[in-house]
């Protein structure tokens, strides 16, 4: 699968910008805050209806617009899709034409993975980048999971208004709540863990060399204890935790807690890896995700790589360009890089919302 073009509408500071991409490697260069990365943030919408860069939709409206719009043309296979996004004061979406109803329903349609420098401190920031990171991965390849992550949410704000209220009459519901919560969580728990299995197979199997030198492992760490792919289990902890949780104001138990810990050669790097470790570790992870996507969809993923070079070194570089050579890939970067120049690609430079392409 591959994106055949994108079109901007009063998108960050591009007023009608077109850009028609290559099958395979496309480099978008410039100067920094030109509008390099708005073009990553407009494909990567597709992905689920949403941006990686900020919460308030409106932000990515260019400024003294009402409105935006996304366009895109995408090629599976053998048949072309066309997906059109309208972001005011309410979302639209149209998947060849349809209106859809829910933002769910656009997940999975295309598989879209995404690597910013933030990526990088996948390894030794706090759970809420992990927990992305597998979010992310496991909704495109199960849009089950995406619904969900939803619902769960949703029933979670509920829960946490109920416990800041402390009002008596209402915390009699807490049990319904709390069973709506568990429903779910459990569902989550199950395919986060399942994933994580998934990854451990696959990851080692992406090597710098010919020799297994650094094995790769994640563990799950939920924050259900026990059985935590169990309803009553999960149901049971949210009532022995709940005066706690009522003098916090906040549910401390569930999913939205949860983290994993990744160790190379049985040592947890996040306290014991060099820096070097963490970058080839965060590498094969997103590499291996690539994988199991087109593994479980029968369809490569588009890969956006937002000014991720420049913090690599030529070794880690070459090592990622050599493992991504069959897919579609989008790159942003200051400057074209030399390993770029007898590639297959298009390159393009940003001037100011303005997009001229070079060859």
């Amino acid at each position: 699968m591959y994106i055949k073009n994108l079109s901007l509408t009063n998108f960050r500071n591009y007023k009608n910008q077109t850009i028609e991409f290559c099958p395979k490697t496309n480099i978008i260069y410039g100067k920094n805050g030109q509008g390099k990365t708005n073009i990553i943030e407009g494909v990567y919408f597709f992905s689920n209806g949403k941006s990686f860069r900020c919460i308030k939709e409106k932000e990515v409206i260019k400024f003294n617009e009402e409105w935006a719009k996304i366009d895109a043309d995408f090629v599976k296979e053998d048949y072309e899709s066309n997906a059109t996004i309208f972001l005011s004061d309410k979302k639209s979406i149209k998947l060849n034409g349809a209106q859809i109803e829910r933002l769910s329903e656009i997940v999975g349609e295309y598989n879209i993975v995404i690597f910013t420098p933030d990526y990088l401190n996948l390894v030794k920031e706090g759970p809420g980048i992990r927990r992305q990171f597998l979010d992310s991965f496991i909704s495109q390849i199960k849009p089950s999971y995406f619904k969900n992550l939803i619902i769960y949410y949703k029933v979670l704000k509920q829960r946490n208004n109920l416990l800041k209220q402390k009002n008596k009459k209402m915390l009699s519901t807490l049990d319904v709540w709390d069973e709506k919560l568990a429903s779910v969580g459990a569902k989550i728990s199950k395919m986060r863990n399942e994933a994580i299995k998934k990854i451990n197979e696959t990851v080692n199997l992406i090597t710098e060399d010919n020799n297994m030198t650094e094995k790769i492992e994640l563990v799950y760490e939920p924050s259900i204890k026990g059985d935590f792919e169990s309803e009553y289990n999960f149901f049971e902890q949210l009532k022995m935790t709940r005066e706690r949780d009522l003098e916090k104001g906040i549910t401390l138990t569930g999913p939205h807690r949860d983290d994993f810990d990744i160790f190379m050669n049985g040592i947890n790097i996040k306290k014991f890896g060099s820096q070097g470790q963490m970058r080839s570790c965060v590498l094969k992870l997103k590499l291996s995700e690539c994988e199991i996507i087109e593994e479980k969809t029968l369809q490569s993923p588009i890969l956006l790589l937002d000014d991720i070079m420049s913090e690599l070194d030529e070794e880690r570089r070459k090592f990622f360009l050599n493992n991504i050579k069959n897919k579609q890939v989008i790159i942003t970067c200051t400057d074209k890089e030399e390993f770029f120049e007898n590639s297959d690609s298009f390159v393009f430079r940003v001037e100011e919302g303005n997009i001229i392409k070079e060859k």
